[in-house]
């Protein structure tokens, strides 16, 4: 049985994958998606579509400048190293779009916080910043 991919035809992000034969698979997207045969073992959180074909996923590689801060609403982790057009959701579930290459981020309460990336061609990426207690 035949693996498809149902992808968003202005981005290639793969929406879901779908096993069956080809005029089931056919039946499959909604507006602006379109379907495609996966060949391998690629799955919808690896790979994207481009050109018609099933590719894999790059790492995005993002800098910081600290992973751990200093909670006093002054001291800064510095993000960096973000492609154009990826989107970061902030801790508290903002999303933005990024444009010029970095997000920054202080805080005046203590904890953990997760930033999430993402953006067709790139690998998902996660990092956290622990800000602590100012002394």
């Amino acid at each position: 049985m035949k693996r498809w991919a149902i992808y968003k035809s202005n981005t290639g992000q793969i929406d879901r994958v779908y096993s069956g034969p080809e005029y089931e698979a056919l039946i499959q997207p909604q507006v602006g998606e379109q379907v495609v045969v996966i060949l391998g073992a690629e799955d919808d959180a690896s790979s994207y579509v481009e050109a018609g074909q099933v590719k894999a996923r790059q790492s995005m590689l993002l800098t910081i400048s600290s992973t751990q801060i200093t909670a006093n609403g002054t001291d800064e982790a510095i993000i960096s190293n973000i492609p154009a057009g990826v989107q970061v959701e902030w801790p508290d579930g903002q999303t933005d779009i990024v444009t010029d290459g970095e997000v920054r981020f202080s805080v005046d309460l203590p904890g953990i916080y997760a930033f999430q990336f993402t953006a067709v061609p790139y690998l998902d990426k996660e990092i956290t910043v622990e800000a602590i207690a100012a002394t």
